[in-house]
């Protein structure tokens, strides 16, 4: 098989040194190919036969966007912290100490090493980045023996000698002292240098000691390629009062590039600003999928704290999060009985701006026409309702008496807020949208405007529909009159209850006046 060159970068990343070879402590053991390195709190570390110890935060957003992520790598979505407690044994004077356990996916720049110990001192810290293909690992042989496989004249050839570059083609100093240029080539094979190259990423260190002797140390650095979001089961009790029951838990997906074991995990809901690094070009790679096997018995319940402006939820216990796996752990116990309300909406979107001066353009109403009506479930988030606590953002199952009723994402919810889900589109309720007047008086500063709907109820039993409708022309408005009671929603939206009749129809007509001061211009 021919492979052509692409142009190569002429500079070479410096390869990763092992810690027995720069500091006299144990080298890594063989892990058996496997391909994403590990990090725990009791496993040996990476390259000094000491424990590590690790602490996990793991931020909510971008959960959805990392299922669809490739090889693991910088400025991928999600975002969680890392510290880890490293132990190296040092000489005394400049040491070089390293761990190559670290995910392709951690923000290098943002990496720091503090050490515990007094006296220590760090000189200097690099990254090293891992292979990543025929590419870099051309790059990574420059300057060394390499043996060349190609065909020419029909015939297969092996050619031996030094790589002096890898652009338009190889180039060899061969054993003889000529130059030779190979076009194309089968396959090449790395003679000497390949202890150099690094099979892992790595952060290196240069360190002072005072004095020989073991020294602790802090590692902190932020990564992408891990995010979490909530996950609700709602179950609805059957009959006219409104009864739900709630399950709560955390999906958690890492795609980072890096196994973490017996983690003190945090999960924050919350979404701090971060500015992603631009990565260009990957592999498209992934590991094995794990789906933790769930528990015999309900594990305990995380701790929740504030956390800054956030939410945090310390999860119990030590936890393993595998590269390509998706964890599941409860949030809280099950909530059996909350106080909930079932409603038919009907609401025509008025786009939710608020405008600098009145709007005179009659076509600025909200949609018209057929409009669907919603299913909608609302909860009070108090204890009086039977819940009373912060929420973080996911998706909720709803069903009635194991029927599927629908779902719908919940934001970041606080104590004490409402919670309306969304759940889907009433199969036997329709509304229709239409403009009846429209009168503009620009000497006494008014607008009046008269909407109706009509609603059609294909149901056996009697309905009632809750209709939000928008008043987007101005803030200063009020409802001259209605064919049914209404009452002001919010700045920008009236609310009434229309009873429809079993397989029957009902029609809402009001009417709403805008008015503006003199020094306004519409």
């Amino acid at each position: 098989m021919k492979h052509p060159l692409s142009l190569l970068a002429p500079a070479c990343l410096l390869a990763a040194c092992s810690l027995a070879a720069c500091s006299g402590s144990k080298a890594p053991a063989d892990t058996g190919g496997a391909p994403a390195a590990t990090q725990g709190a009791t496993r040996q570390g990476a390259d000094s036969g000491v424990a590590t110890a690790t602490r996990l935060t793991v931020y909510s957003g971008g959960y959805d966007q990392l299922a669809h992520s490739g090889v693991p790598q910088a400025g991928m979505p999600g975002y969680a912290l890392v510290d880890r407690k490293l132990q190296r044994t040092l000489k005394q004077g400049e040491n070089a100490i390293t761990a190559d356990d670290v995910p392709p996916s951690m923000d290098v720049e943002a990496a720091s090493l503090r050490p515990l110990t007094d006296g220590i001192g760090i000189a200097g810290q690099r990254y090293v980045a891992a292979l990543s293909g025929t590419d870099d690992v051309l790059a990574q042989a420059i300057g060394n023996k390499v043996t060349v496989e190609h065909t020419a004249g029909g015939s297969r050839q092996t050619d031996s000698g030094t790589l002096l570059s890898a652009g338009d083609g190889l180039t060899l100093a061969l054993d003889d002292g000529s130059i030779k240029v190979i076009r194309n080539y089968d396959s090449f094979s790395l003679v000497d240098g390949q202890a150099r190259l690094p099979r892992h990423a790595a952060l290196q260190w240069t360190v002072t000691a005072p004095q020989a002797g073991d020294a602790d140390f802090q590692l902190t650095y932020p990564m992408g390629g891990m995010a979490w979001r909530a996950e609700y089961l709602a179950r609805l009790a059957k009959g006219d009062a409104c009864q739900l029951a709630l399950d709560g838990a955390a999906l958690i997906a890492n795609r980072s590039g890096v196994t973490f074991d017996d983690a003190a995990v945090s999960l924050v809901a919350g979404e701090p600003n971060v500015e992603r690094i631009q990565v260009t070009g990957s592999r498209v790679t992934m590991d094995r999928m794990e789906m933790a096997a769930p528990a015999p018995a309900p594990p305990p319940e995380p701790t929740v704290r504030e956390s800054g402006e956030y939410h945090a939820y310390d999860l119990p216990g030590r936890v393993r999060l595998a590269h390509g796996s998706n964890e599941r752990v409860p949030l809280f116990a099950p909530r059996p009985s909350i106080a909930c309300e079932r409603a038919y909406v009907v609401e025509a979107d008025g786009g939710g701006w608020v405008p600098p001066q009145p709007v005179i353009e009659p076509s600025f109403r909200g949609a018209t026409g057929v409009l669907p009506v919603t299913t909608t479930v609302s909860i009070k988030n108090s204890r009086e309702a039977g819940l009373g606590q912060p929420l973080p953002a996911g998706r909720v199952r709803a069903f009635v008496d194991g029927d599927f009723l629908g779902e719908s994402m919940l934001p970041h919810t606080a104590t004490g807020e409402e919670i309306r889900l969304q759940l889907g589109k009433a199969f036997d309720l329709r509304a229709k949208r239409e403009p009846r007047d429209f009168r503009l008086d620009r000497a006494g500063r008014t607008i009046t405007e008269t909407i109706e709907l009509t609603l059609t109820n294909g149901k056996k039993t009697a309905a009632t529909i809750r209709v939000i409708e928008p008043l987007p022309r101005w803030s200063d408005w009020e409802l001259v009159a209605s064919s049914v009671p209404g009452n002001k929603k919010d700045a920008q939206h009236a609310q009434f209850e229309v009873p429809v009749p079993a397989e029957g129809e009902a029609t809402l007509t009001y009417t709403v006046r805008y008015r503006w001061n003199k020094d306004v211009t519409p």
